[in-house]
């Protein structure tokens, strides 16, 4: 019994003559635009102008704030996780468009959740009295002065 490649597989193997192999740019010798947070921002404006006919895109992108970490890597803020699974389908539009304007192909995004701090609401009578009280100090001494009064 010969072993080797299955008789059954020979007919959809091929040999072809070799590709012509490009050589890999080196991110070093390449020469990369300063991006500058003012930069970002009018490239972002430029993405989003040229994906106007995008209707998903536009709601998901519009009203969202690009920071730059540094020349390679940059955030995009978001108010919750959803949205990141969201711009997954993107990545490769906004990460190409980026790396072709700056000439950067090493450009990064990250998204950042940038959730907002809500207030505490006091509920019950001891919350709603300790509140007053850091408010008004002299709420302390009130109590004090009638314990007999439940707060």
């Amino acid at each position: 019994m010969q072993r080797g490649i299955p008789r059954h597989m020979l007919s959809s193997v091929s040999i072809s003559a070799p590709h012509e192999i490009q050589p890999i740019r080196s991110l070093d010798s390449m020469e990369v635009e300063q991006l500058t947070q003012e930069k970002l921002e009018a490239y972002w404006n430029q993405l989003l102008q040229d994906n106007v006919q995008d209707e998903k895109f536009q709601e998901l992108l519009a009203d969202k704030k690009v920071t730059l970490h540094n020349n390679n890597l940059f955030y995009i803020k978001v108010p919750n996780i959803y949205f990141d699974t969201l711009l997954r389908e993107y990545q490769d539009r906004i990460c190409s468009f980026f790396r072709k304007v700056t000439n950067n192909e090493g450009l990064q995004y990250r998204v950042a959740v940038d959730v907002e701090q809500r207030e505490v609401k006091a509920y019950m009578p001891r919350e709603k009295f300790e509140e007053m009280a850091q408010r008004n100090p002299s709420m302390i001494t009130l109590r004090k002065l009638f314990p007999d009064i439940d707060f």
